[in-house]
């Protein structure tokens, strides 16, 4: 057992050697993105590219896996820093530029495992589950679909989506002005999301 491996060792058996070997593409550090990074490292994925163009901001801490003190920085090098103290070993790509139709191409590695998309607007959500669709239809894409305000979570679910895609969500509550959002769903979609990609990743969804 490797020094990193001993952290691991309350995973299902031989979950762990195959999460060790596996990529994850995280498009958006936000809410979803952080979330479901921090899911991944600690399951054990061995590998992430993340790319988010933002800054952390006051407004994101009650949802997003940040600090007071990183307020200011840019969160995929602050979310960085998170994963490292998760994982020293994790092997971890960050890109800091907004994903566009421009550029979508030349930013998605085309030896990821799995691709989770993690914006909150509606149109770079359709944007980029189009790209991947129609240019990556052999990596499992896990989109997102609804997880704002403060309905019911069993009203969130996974559903098959076209090719090789799976949307998780509610379908209905978008994030805007009147819906808010609130840690505790947004957390519950995110770990949804993970976790239907660990699943995917082994195999155990196709």
């Amino acid at each position: 057992m490797g020094t990193a491996d001993k952290y691991f060792t309350s995973n299902p058996p031989g979950v762990t050697e195959k999460l060790r070997k596996k990529s994850a593409f995280i498009a958006g550090a936000g809410g979803l993105g952080s979330n479901v990074a921090i899911a991944l490292v600690r399951a054990g994925v061995g590998s992430l590219t993340i790319v988010d163009f933002d800054k952390v901001e006051p407004s994101n801490l009650n949802r997003q896996q940040y600090y007071r003190d990183q307020v200011g920085m840019m969160k995929v090098e602050a979310l960085r820093m998170n994963l490292a103290r998760i994982d020293p070993g994790l092997d971890i790509r960050t890109v800091r530029e907004k994903i566009t139709p421009d550029n979508i191409d030349a930013i998605i590695p085309a030896s990821a495992d799995i691709i989770f998309e993690c914006f909150d607007k509606a149109e770079a959500k359709a944007m980029f589950a189009n790209f991947c669709l129609a240019k990556l239809p052999k990596i499992p894409l896990v989109l997102v679909s609804g997880l704002a305000g403060l309905a019911a979570c069993d009203s969130i679910g996974v559903r098959k989506g076209l090719g090789s895609s799976w949307i998780v969500g509610d379908c209905e509550n978008e994030m805007n002005p009147e819906n808010g959002t609130i840690s505790s769903r947004v957390a519950f979609t995110a770990a949804l999301q993970a976790h239907t990609g660990i699943r995917i990743l082994l195999g155990l969804d196709k």
